[in-house]
């Protein structure tokens, strides 16, 4: 057994720490956590922090007598307290709050263990929040019609967890890793919408040296995926078509023209898939193209509303899982009250299009 009474110690499989005061058994320990708790856990599950003088703890107020928080409803047992006629009381710290800002910042990344054979080497998978806020995530792993759960958590402001080591034969065109995320804090904030993605894993880019690239993370490159990015987001919002082009072409893809509006009496009709907005689009992350699709949504309506001649506008979005329908409705109804909307015809466009009624 490594941890003894009085060590400060963290938990390796949970988030926070305590001080360990009492030996359970061989393999078990009693940790006082910084919130009060005491909690029984295993050994091998906690990572020794400080070892000192102070060698435990404190006398836990009886509920009855003091009227303070009670541990827990079973009685000390004499072991403990005499441990604890020896010991100095424990200075609870208070929690500290989360941030202030409302910065959103959610990543997943692979950093082989061996970056000079990236064919044949492992890859270690993390998450990282580089958010204000927290996240409880959940990230799964698609199997036929089901999924596999991976590892769930709650990641504090700007940190990061390791998830798994994958050999380079589990990863496949077939790989493909579902993600659950919600931002929140532990005081006052700005509520952010919860993130629902999956994200198919390109084995070959995995191969490639290109793909990892230096970063904030880690001493060695990394294959970074966006889940979630606000400040790529916000720049996104406020740019316009020609800011779209130069932004894309710092990341070398070339913007495909885009083809004349097609003019049906008073309609007019947009395509929002990304293939048609940009040419080489693979580089992009999931996050990117929605929002590249989103501003050219918000550029289009924003010209028909000027526009004498339209009448209506066709948006088409396509099926996809929903969320850019979901988007761009929500847009509709919290920036374009005005405007009403539908699902437009059924023959021409099934149920991947929205009809906007401008005039």
């Amino acid at each position: 057994m490594k941890c003894g009474i009085g060590d400060k110690v963290r938990f390796l499989n949970d988030v926070g720490g305590g001080t360990v005061i009492k030996i359970i058994n061989k393999t078990t320990v009693a940790v006082l956590t910084d919130d009060g708790f005491e909690v029984p856990s295993l050994d091998n599950e906690l990572v020794i922090i400080g070892q000192g003088d102070e060698k435990l703890l404190s006398i836990i107020p009886d509920k009855e007598t003091s009227g303070t928080k009670t541990v827990g409803k079973k009685p000390i047992s004499a072991a403990s307290s005499e441990i604890k006629k020896h010991s100095e009381p424990v200075i609870v710290r208070k929690e500290v709050n989360d941030p202030q800002g409302n910065t959103v910042g959610l990543y997943l990344a692979f950093v082989p263990e061996d970056s000079s054979k990236l064919t044949g080497s492992n890859q270690i998978l993390h998450i990282i929040n580089d958010s204000d806020y927290r996240v409880f995530y959940s990230l799964s792993v698609w199997t036929q019609q089901n999924v596999t759960p991976l590892k769930s958590g709650i990641l504090l402001p700007d940190s990061k967890e390791f998830i798994k080591t994958y050999a380079n034969s589990e990863l496949n065109n077939n790989f493909i890793i579902n993600v659950q995320a919600v931002f929140f804090k532990n005081t006052q904030y700005v509520i952010q919408q919860p993130e629902y993605m999956d994200i198919s894993i390109n084995p070959l880019k995995l191969c490639k040296d290109s793909s990892f690239t230096e970063n904030d993370f880690f001493d060695e490159k990394a294959y970074i995926i966006s889940i979630a990015d606000s400040r790529k987001e916000e720049l996104l919002k406020s740019v316009t078509d020609e800011a779209i082009k130069e932004s894309i072409s710092q990341k070398d893809t070339v913007v495909k023209p885009k083809p004349p509006k097609e003019i049906k009496s008073d309609i007019e009709e947009v395509d929002l898939h990304i293939h048609e907005l940009i040419e080489n689009y693979q580089s992009l992350s999931a996050s990117e193209i929605i929002q590249t699709q989103l501003a050219r949504f918000e550029t289009a309506l924003e010209g028909g509303i000027r526009s004498s001649s339209t009448k209506k506008m066709v948006f088409i979005h396509g099926l996809g899982n929903g969320k850019l329908k979901l988007e761009i409705r929500k847009i509709l109804e919290t920036k374009y009250t005005k405007f009403k909307y539908q699902d437009a015809s059924f023959k021409e466009y099934g149920f991947g299009a929205t009809m906007v009624y401008i005039h």
